[in-house]
């Protein structure tokens, strides 16, 4: 059984679409920087000069304008270069025109106060802080505190004992909470 040859064109349709497309895609795709992670598809940047037919990629423009800010660059050194000797010049003029006869350079004046700098002993000083006394221990609080639960269930189990109701764990914990109560403090532990 072979399948009607309508339904077999249309399935190959895609296949055959596909094959066109990528027969008629570009082959001369590079990527200028590999190896470099890339947040987004690259693009492929080219420069159009009316009436030629020069392509230049990303890293060629940018090492242009590079080498032409080096240029602009020693192009500012030269001029400051000719500033500085055309200053001495004017202070060799200078000193030749010194009355005193001296070939020295008039003296150059200090930037800021005339007056010396403040004596640091007679500068207002911070204020000094206060020492706060430590904050009073709580642990007599705790003590009365833990003290206060334990008595009323000793007191019971001392009635419980007095009386015989107590089996042998009973006196044991009585004995325990006896011990508790004297660590605590309490004045009226056996």
């Amino acid at each position: 059984m072979t399948p009607p040859l309508p339904s077999l064109a249309i399935r190959l349709t895609p296949l055959l679409l596909l094959l066109a497309t990528s027969a008629c895609a570009p082959t001369d795709l590079r990527d200028d920087n590999p190896g470099r992670a890339q947040a987004f598809p690259p693009v492929y940047n080219q420069t159009v000069v009316p009436g030629g037919g020069e392509r230049r990629t990303w890293s060629q423009i940018q090492a242009e304008q590079g080498a032409e800010q080096s240029r602009t660059g020693s192009r500012s050194a030269a001029t400051a270069q000719s500033r500085k000797t055309s200053d001495s010049q004017s202070d060799d003029r200078q000193m030749r025109r010194d009355p005193d006869g001296t070939d020295q350079p008039p003296p150059k004046r200090r930037r800021g106060s005339s007056s010396p700098p403040p004596d640091p002993a007679a500068l207002p000083q911070p204020p000094r802080p206060i020492p706060v006394p430590p904050p009073p221990s709580s642990q007599s609080a705790t003590d009365a505190f833990k003290r206060d639960l334990i008595r009323p269930e000793v007191d019971r189990m001392r009635t419980d004992d007095a009386m015989g109701r107590l089996d042998p764990l009973g006196q044991r914990d009585l004995m325990r909470r006896e011990n508790d109560l004297r660590q605590f403090g309490d004045p009226l532990a056996r």
